[in-house]
């Protein structure tokens, strides 16, 4: 993670969403769809694809992007490079016409990993290559079953010295904040009011905030005892100490 000299994290939440082209000072990103429905009425999708250094499909996720544009003039637009995955979803029509458009799938049938992580691990052999570090987006994290979405969160957890990962739906963001103090750059045009800080995977974390309709101040924050839901943005910085792991996850406005 980038910090400050003072041990401050930065982050930009939704800097994907927003930016036209690519900044030469933010680290490219690898954007991982997963098999949740695509809205053609989503805005920022064209942003978000065309920014991604590295554009893969997990499994089913390749049958949302196909089904999204087909029939639609856009659909030469979006082509992956890769569809990754055991491939127990993806329909052969799907394959078919991905891999005659040049998309590479690669089938890694491992059933003690999930279609997620297998993009994962396919993002870390193309660091290999090409010895440049990616973040990760993932698309269609939240909507389905509760069981791959707190798959999707556990990964948050376990790659989180590795790299930042952020977890993207129709309707919010989510990031890890690991401990320490985070500066989170928003922008209102797009992000909030509603957002979060939701104490998963530990016993309770001490968390002070400033930047929020109802701030924290060394407060005690966990399951059957407080968490801060339905919080709002105020400010267009927010800051948030922590002594443990925490997510974060704020509403967006497309």
């Amino acid at each position: 993670m980038s910090t400050s000299l003072k041990g401050v994290y930065f982050w930009s939440v939704t800097k994907f969403l927003t930016r036209a082209v690519k900044c030469i000072n933010e680290p490219p990103y690898a954007l991982i769809i997963l098999n949740q429905p695509i809205s053609r009425r989503n805005n920022v999708f064209h942003t978000l694809w065309e920014n991604a250094n590295l554009k893969i499909c997990a499994d089913g996720g390749g049958n949302q992007l196909h089904e999204a544009f087909e029939g639609t003039d856009k659909q030469q637009m979006y082509i992956p490079h890769y569809i990754m995955g055991d491939l127990d979803s993806l329909k052969d029509d799907v394959r078919d016409f991905y891999i005659s458009k040049g998309a590479k799938v690669e089938q890694d049938p491992d059933q003690n990993s999930t279609d997620f992580m297998k993009c994962i691990e396919l993002v870390r052999r193309k660091e290999r290559e090409s010895s440049v570090k990616h973040e990760i987006v993932a698309l269609g994290a939240f909507g389905g079953r509760v069981d791959q979405a707190m798959s999707t969160i556990h990964y948050l957890y376990k790659l989180k010295n590795e790299r930042r990962i952020y977890l993207l739906s129709d309707q919010n963001m989510t990031i890890l904040l690991d401990k320490g103090k985070h500066q989170i750059h928003c922008n209102q045009a797009i992000e909030g009011p509603t957002c979060g800080i939701i104490p998963i995977g530990i016993e309770r974390a001490i968390v002070t905030t400033t930047g929020l309709e109802w701030n924290l101040t060394n407060s005690s924050t966990s399951f059957g005892e407080m968490i801060s839901t339905s919080n709002h943005l105020i400010n267009d910085i927010v800051m948030i100490e922590t002594d443990s792991p925490i997510l974060w996850t704020v509403e967006l406005k497309i």
